[in-house]
């Protein structure tokens, strides 16, 4: 080859090797595909390893069962233990890069497993009167001097076997509960797993849909047994042909009973919705320094009394119909007196047309104090569904209790009891004073919790099962149609959502969450929402888990605030600021019109300004002539804002020929009046 032919291949080759693409090898890896955890321990941890070639930035995520995906590391090369590995899921390691690391470059993953494991053969049994059934029980440990203890309808816990694996046949299981726990140690020093076994008559009962609206058709179908339908006034009406249609009119909720003899052996039950907008409110606790049980203490209630029913009248008007109540045994100083007030709390609700959600934390579950206290499983049970009636007896009376939630954000893995929250939630169920149609149970993480809660509980009717949501609404999509297929007789809310904001910025992303979740609930049919919560943490220090999750702070409206109530109050544009000035003292107004039905009219105001300032109503009829005119007491403004019905009351009984309300919010003496949310409502 010449000279210059010798120089045009070189040439090519260079050109070639300055835009050949860089193969670059972009890898992650764990040291364990399967790690197993230490008795006693709730996490295990794994390395995790990536590598690029080409000197590239890339984002490592991470993707954990049930959970939105999350930025973990940031870096070119390295290694670094990631120590939250739970029992029973899977965590996903995401290798990330490009443009704005949008493009995946590779995966893996690693799974956590309980140093032991109990299962059988089946976990639900129906069977005849007076008969027993059988299965087939294998356990398998890690350890040496594993014991099986088993407890049946909350009877003292009895040694069942003992050794690292192995199987048995039992032939005595029973009617009721039969709890079997997996212990490491002979004197039960670690829990490594609980199986709940639960056998009834096998008789089923359901509603064709778990919600509907008053006037809709309801159809229940039922096998086995007698059904007896709970009238409103406590009576029951015997029902024939295994399938009725039932009335939607009077209260709102239904309930059927399927009796063999004289005991109730199952039910099924039905939500009632006023209208489109189903159920909605906020999850309570009071703007006050005693932020959590104290506040109904004997000491305090008195003077938080009037706080509660002025609260009330708030999410009345913003057209709240629940209040959800958390309840902590830790805070049950004096749970007697907490119930009585708490009754009366019922009262003022159920007086404003606001029913209430009472949900039972038993953060105990959480703790050894079960273990310590309590050396018997079955005696914890007892004890806690005891605590638990204390106030379900008190309530009940007085019919202010939509449900009962018998164990807050229930869950299949928490602290160092693994699956233990499924089993609680199984034992207490026939142990509380919840009546049939009031009996519910929520859950935080729906993918991982919900199946583990629904085999525990099988056999067993839940009328609400409620899922909590705060981070990405796709799963919340998810975990609600996931439910449903879990719980198909049981109706499925939301009975927590809300995002924190403790600056400008975050509030309109506040705004921006609580929109997006009112979609995804309103295009899933939800019946059932409520925000966390309805006011600021106002505690100093405050609780750093509450601080800016509410929608009012002092006196003043959030965005989100806007969003809700104008979502469920009769003011369709409750957030609008709304806004009225004058170069000299003069008087003022804004202005809202609704239509209304009949019943008490609450309309509230949120504004600042200067001078004094009432609310004016004026009913009209179908012509738009003039009913009634009502005006409400003054009351002071300044520049720090005021929650009107939090200082006097608006209520006006509406005429019969009323269709159509103005609402006048009316400064006097006054050069500026704002109201950045002005609602209402009618009960």
């Amino acid at each position: 080859m010449s000279t210059w032919g010798k120089a045009v291949v070189l040439a090519f080759a260079l050109v070639a090797t300055l835009v050949a693409p860089a193969h670059a090898s972009n890898q992650i890896t764990v040291s364990a595909a399967e790690v197993t955890l230490a008795p006693g321990k709730n996490s295990a941890s794994v390395d995790v390893s990536w590598h690029t070639d080409g000197n590239q930035a890339v984002q490592i995520w991470i993707r954990e069962t049930g959970k939105a995906a999350k930025l973990w590391r940031q870096d070119v090369n390295g290694s670094a233990p990631w120590p939250y590995l739970y029992a029973g899921t899977t965590t996903t390691f995401e290798l990330r890069g490009g443009p704005n690391f949008a493009t995946v470059l590779g995966t893996t993953s690693s799974r956590a497993k309980s140093p032991g494991q109990l299962s059988a053969s089946r976990t639900h049994l129906a069977l005849a009167p007076g008969t027993t059934g059988e299965i087939d029980l294998s356990w398998a440990t890690t350890v040496s001097d594993a014991q099986v203890w088993v407890s049946h309808n909350e009877s003292p816990q009895k040694l069942y076997t003992q050794g690292p694996s192995g199987t048995g046949h039992i032939t005595w299981i029973s009617r009721g509960t039969t709890v079997f726990t997996l212990w490491s140690g002979t004197a039960q020093e670690h829990l490594l797993d609980t199986l709940v076994v639960t056998a009834d008559s096998g008789a089923t009962a359901a509603f064709d849909r778990p919600a509907v609206k008053a006037g809709d058709t309801a159809i229940v179908r039922w096998q086995g047994g007698e059904a007896r339908l709970v009238n409103d006034d406590g009576t029951e009406t015997v029902l024939s042909g295994g399938s009725a249609a039932i009335s939607t009119q009077g209260a709102d909720r239904k309930v059927v009973k399927i009796y063999e003899g004289a005991q109730v052996v199952t039910h099924a039950s039905l939500t009632i919705l006023k209208d489109d907008r189903g159920w909605v409110g906020f999850n309570y606790l009071p703007e006050h320094e005693k932020r959590y049980q104290e506040y109904l203490e004997d000491t305090t209630w008195p003077q938080v009394r009037d706080q509660v029913a002025h609260d009330f009248d708030v999410m009345a008007s913003a057209g709240g119909t629940v209040a959800r109540i958390v309840l902590w045994p830790e805070k049950s100083t004096n749970a007697a007196a907490q119930a009585r007030n708490l009754a009366d709390l019922g009262a003022i609700a159920k007086q404003r047309g606001i029913r209430l959600v009472v949900a039972f934390a038993n953060s105990w579950l959480t703790n050894p104090n079960w273990q310590s206290d309590r050396t018997k499983w079955a005696e914890f049970a007892l004890t806690s569904a005891d605590w638990m009636n204390t106030y379900i007896t008190a309530l009940e009376p007085g019919g202010s209790v939509l449900y009962y939630d018998l164990q807050n954000e229930t869950s299949g893995v928490r602290g160092n009891q693994p699956n233990i929250q499924s089993a609680y939630v199984a034992m207490v169920y026939d142990r509380t004073a919840a009546p049939r149609g009031k009996r519910g149970v929520s859950v935080m993480h729906a993918s991982t919790d919900g199946a583990d809660l629904a085999e525990a509980l099988a056999g067993k009717q839940m009328d609400f099962v409620d899922v909590h949501g705060y981070g990405n609404l796709d799963l919340l999509d998810g975990a609600v149609r996931g439910l449903r297929q879990k719980f198909p007789a049981a109706t499925v809310i939301v009975g927590e959502f809300g995002k924190s904001a403790p600056d400008a910025q975050k509030e309109r992303d506040q705004a921006d969450h609580a929109r997006q979740t009112l979609q995804t609930t309103s295009s899933l049919g939800v019946p059932v929402t409520l925000a966390w919560e309805l006011y600021d943490d106002p505690r100093t220090p405050p609780h750093p888990n509450s601080i800016a999750f509410g929608y009012l702070t002092k006196d003043r409206a959030k965005p989100a605030f806007g969003v809700l109530c104008s979502r469920w109050s009769l003011v369709a544009d409750c957030g609008t600021l709304r806004e009225a000035t004058s170069p000299q003292p003069a008087t003022l107004e804004v202005t809202a019109n609704i239509p209304v039905q009949q019943g008490i009219l609450t309309p509230n105001a949120i504004l600042r300004g200067n001078g004094t300032a009432h609310l004016v109503i004026t009913e009209l009829d179908t012509a738009g002539r003039e009913v009634a005119i009502t005006r409400t007491e003054p009351v002071d403004i300044g520049a720090t804002g005021l929650n009107y019905l939090r200082h006097k009351q608006s209520d006006v009984r509406l005429h019969a020929e009323t269709t159509s309300v103005r609402i006048v919010v009316r400064a006097e003496s006054s050069t500026l009046l704002q109201v950045d949310a002005l609602s209402a409502a009618v009960r």
